[in-house]
């Protein structure tokens, strides 16, 4: 007796002989449909899958071997089991639904849209045609010789035909996955095996085979047709700038402890316009696996990271080059990087702006007449690695105001920062090596190149002191000054 649920085909298992079961064990998750057999102990063990057809029907030829019927290829096929079964027919119909065989072998079959009966065999036709689907390589591509295996059918009476080719191969192409009016028109016959065929360059192929004189045991085990994509340049998706300071390494060569770790900005999915930076790296499908870089701080390094995909998958290679702002010519940096991230030392640049180029090769996977390169540039960064310079605080005396003496002398410092490149970014002082205290500018808001700065130090008792002041400089330069001040008794 079969069954069948949903869109997943089982043979029910024989009735219980009185051995002990086994638990039953959850069918693995199918995408469309599959076929199961059911052991005695329960446990399933799978005959076919696809991800694409639905079976409609199930049924036993006269050879004694499982029988499907399809939908929507409206397809008959004979499972042998383990993933290997043949194609017998295709109603012309989009599904069959029953199967039924008489006495004399004969194979029934009912079919919807369009509704119809169709008697098969047991005898063979003297002429039968196979077309199989078509072959998408994801990429133009060259097709190159075609290749297949036929099992020796036995002997017959039929001794003119045996002088003829017994089995033909048709080839054509197209850039459709549908064939249509569109593709090119079929080109063959082949009759010998490793044929060099004649289709036009497309994304698509599909292979036709025609058996002659048709015998018992005739079939076609496998089928093989080379070609080659053509090759495509890589695609640079995006580039991300690192913050000043920060330095990528693989890794293995890191030194455990040596540094403060920070992570990386990737660059945005390959949709997302321009070179907006994001705080997530994005995740990519890739055949190869890659050790993401660490991140440490470590002033004076600049970063960038890019990400890259190439439709050949063929081994990529990239080049680093630098031009400054106002510049035209590109400087080279690093080449030959098989990683996608390199840092390099900002200190052997002068102070000023710069650009960043990528470029990517694919010629370690094809013939250098074939092999493409592609670049891209990054946004805009700055190189500062001067620091701020500090004028020497002014120190006046506050023992008096408004005439009044106060309890205990203090002092009122003044002094002033400016950076030739890059806004200042916060000022500290300290008394006599004490705790570093944070300053805000007079103008109340840290946001230019030149900032003033004037603060009280009280309560200080008799004798000299130090009063040290630093500025930071949005690249971490800290430019420092001090004061010396003597304290009445």
């Amino acid at each position: 007796m079969v069954t069948a649920t949903g869109n997943v085909t089982v043979v029910s298992p024989p009735q219980n002989t009185g051995q002990p079961q086994t638990p039953f064990i959850a069918f693995p998750p199918q995408i469309s449909s599959g076929i199961y057999k059911i052991a005695p102990d329960g446990a399933p063990e799978e005959l076919w899958a696809s991800r694409d057809d639905v079976v409609y029907s199930l049924g036993i030829g006269g050879d004694g071997r499982l029988l499907a019927g399809l939908g929507n290829s409206g397809a008959l096929l004979a499972i042998d089991g383990k993933g290997v079964f043949a194609q017998l027919a295709k109603a012309g119909s989009a599904q069959i639904t029953g199967i039924a065989r008489n006495s004399s072998g004969k194979i029934f079959l009912c079919t919807a849209n369009p509704g119809k009966l169709i008697a098969l065999g047991p005898e063979y036709e003297p002429e039968g045609t196979y077309e199989s689907r078509s072959f998408d390589t994801q990429l133009f591509s060259h097709w190159g010789r075609l290749e297949w295996w036929s099992p020796a059918g036995p002997d017959t009476k039929n001794t003119a035909k045996r002088q003829e080719p017994r089995l033909e191969f048709y080839l054509r192409s197209g850039n459709t996955e549908d064939p249509g009016k569109e593709w090119s028109k079929w080109f063959g016959p082949y009759t010998t095996s490793g044929s060099q065929t004649e289709a036009p360059t497309a994304r698509f192929a599909q292979w036709r085979a025609v058996i002659h004189d048709g015998r018992p045991g005739d079939g076609i085990e496998w089928v093989s047709l080379a070609y080659e994509p053509k090759n495509v340049a890589p695609v640079i998706d995006g580039i991300a700038l690192q913050d000043p300071g920060v330095r990528a390494q693989a890794q293995q060569n890191l030194a455990m402890g040596a540094a403060t770790t920070v992570a990386l900005k990737y660059p945005p999915a390959p949709t997302a316009a321009g070179n907006v930076i994001l705080n997530q790296p994005q995740v990519n499908v890739t055949t190869k696996f890659e050790a993401p870089p660490q991140a440490t701080v470590q002033k004076g390094y600049q970063t960038v990271v890019w990400t890259v995909h190439d439709d050949n998958e063929d081994e990529l290679k990239y080049a680093v080059s630098f031009r400054g702002e106002g510049e035209k010519e590109w400087k080279l940096l690093k080449e030959n990087l098989e990683q996608k991230f390199y840092s390099f030392d900002t200190t052997t640049l002068p102070d000023g702006a710069y650009y960043l180029k990528i470029a990517a090769s694919d010629a370690a996977s094809n013939p250098p007449e074939k092999a493409l390169r592609t670049e891209r540039e990054s946004e805009r960064f700055e190189v500062d690695n001067t620091p701020p310079e500090v004028s020497e605080p002014q120190a006046l005396h506050t023992a008096t105001r408004n005439g009044t003496l106060l309890a205990s002398e203090g002092f009122l410092i003044t002094f002033e920062a400016k950076d030739a490149g890059s806004n200042v970014e916060r000022a500290q002082y300290s008394v006599d090596g004490g705790e570093w205290l944070l300053l805000a500018p007079k103008a109340g808001i840290s946001d230019g190149k030149q900032e003033s700065y004037e603060f009280t130090v009280s309560g200080l008792k008799a004798g000299e002191h130090v009063i040290a002041v630093r500025v930071y400089d949005r690249f971490e330069n800290v430019g420092s000054a001090k004061a010396v001040v003597n304290s009445k008794p």
